[in-house]
């Protein structure tokens, strides 16, 4: 099953985007849960009492608390950045504002259905990527942690440090094996001591990179052309 949410208090809006989606989940054979909601109060007040989403179609232009400030919200307090997110607006001037709340994509208004199914053809994809696992081990003991709740890895000698969205652990390993097991995913080697999850890089500079826990990362002279490659490829 696929939840999404669609959020708009234009409710012309919501109907196209829900039929489009109804109509190529049915003809496609795939399990969908479609919410409607026609303001980010009430989206917000939905995650609060303990729901999520794998999917949001988010309109920008809310009354009172408005797309972006919704986005902040899911990723800042309640801390979710598995939850896709994809905004909606006829106005193209948000990208600042829109760069850490790290949506899926930017759809302007009138909708085009293509772009609406595009969109979620690719949530889809990542979100069966981000529902695969990292092991380690500690002692005779194995451990896993989902790929999309770990921020980034600190080598200390000869033991790991491992920072996630709930906290942080050690375990003995090696940081280039570390980076071996998880070459499939957007992880990059930032310095020889860290090795971040890009999903989780919301501020990006010359030298250095802030993560969505706050912590500032040197990017060694070695590496910044490598990342600089990322974020062309990005644009």
């Amino acid at each position: 099953m696929i939840y999404i949410a669609i959020c708009d208090d234009d409710k012309a809006i919501c109907s196209q985007i829900e039929n489009i989606l109804l109509e190529y989940s049915n003809r496609k054979r795939l399990k969908i849960e479609l919410s409607v909601f026609y303001s980010g109060e009430s989206l917000i007040d939905f995650f609060n009492h303990g729901n999520t989403f794998d999917l949001i179609y988010l309109d920008i232009e809310l009354e009172n608390m408005n797309g972006v400030e919704v986005g902040r919200q899911i990723r800042k307090v309640l801390k979710n950045y598995r939850t896709e997110i994809v905004y909606i607006s006829g106005n193209d001037g948000y990208d600042r504002q829109l760069f850490d709340v790290q949506p899926l994509h930017f759809i302007p208004k009138p909708i085009t259905p293509s772009i609406i199914i595009e969109d979620f053809k690719l949530a889809l994809e990542r979100t069966q990527e981000l529902g695969r696992f990292f092991k380690y081990q500690k002692g005779y003991d194995t451990y896993k942690i989902p790929i999309s709740e770990i921020i980034y890895f600190e080598s200390l000698n000869r033991e790991i440090r491992m920072v996630s969205i709930n906290g942080e652990d050690s375990f003995y390993s090696r940081l280039e094996d570390i980076a071996l097991s998880v070459s499939k995913y957007q992880f990059l080697q930032i310095h020889r001591s860290y090795l971040i999850n890009y999903n989780h890089a919301i501020i990006l500079r010359y030298s250095e990179v802030v993560m969505s826990n706050g912590s500032t990362l040197p990017i060694s002279r070695a590496k910044r052309q490598d990342f600089r490659n990322l974020q062309i490829s990005e644009e």
